[in-house]
């Protein structure tokens, strides 16, 4: 199943209670069309008829699954998305690390810690089986959740820049309000209705006869 990131504009038509329990609502967009929208992460507030600007991705029709939400009736916006924290990666990382390392270690130190015909010899076999046996599966684990949780890093980066790139192009063809000042200024000069003289501006008396207006 292909999915195309994209930007979705409209007004909430109607809230719905999702099967998971997550957020879901029809958005009916500019055009008149009706979309089902959802997100699997988080749950932000949202009120009917609120205007807002979806970044996500389409599955199957009308389905959009929202990564990222612009409220223009709450001038909010938030990020949906919900990816492997580093530390998760880390972790998994270093776990791995230090297992391949010990279990190599007591492989090449073995010899020298248990000497071949000592009594202590056969400990040293019981130890080397039961260290391939729970160690080495271990290892592959940690290993594998490495490369899971590097791979979901990743795809969550991936998504991130094309957020913030679908939300500059966005801006660019939208300005947003709040950088848009209304002034309202009179050019022509105002004058008396009594005595006709010139009224500075903001002016509420005359400075030539003193009427008050």
């Amino acid at each position: 199943m292909s999915v195309r990131t994209a930007v979705l504009e409209g007004r909430i038509k109607q809230l719905v209670k999702s099967e998971s329990g997550n957020l879901a609502f029809m958005l009916e967009d500019n055009q008149g069309n009706v979309h089902y929208c959802f997100s699997a992460g988080k749950k932000p507030i949202l009120n009917s008829s609120d205007r807002l600007v979806l970044i996500g991705s389409y599955l199957s029709g009308s389905k959009f699954r929202i990564s990222f939400i612009l409220n223009k009736t709450k001038n909010t916006e938030e990020n949906l998305i919900e990816t492997k924290s580093d530390w998760t990666y880390k972790a998994s990382l270093v776990l791995a690390i230090l297992v391949t390392c010990g279990l190599l270690l007591y492989l090449i130190f073995r010899p020298v810690m248990f000497p071949y015909g000592t009594y202590s010899y056969v400990y040293s076999i019981i130890i080397t089986i039961m260290s391939i046996i729970f160690f080495i599966p271990l290892m592959i684990i940690l290993w594998i959740l490495t490369v899971v949780f590097s791979k979901s890093r990743k795809k969550g980066s991936e998504l991130d820049r094309e957020i913030l790139r679908l939300k500059e192009e966005y801006h660019r063809k939208v300005p947003s309000t709040s950088t848009i000042k209304t002034v309202d200024t009179i050019t022509k000069q105002n004058f008396c209705p009594n005595c006709g003289g010139k009224l500075p501006a903001e002016a509420k008396f005359c400075p030539s006869c003193g009427s008050e207006f």
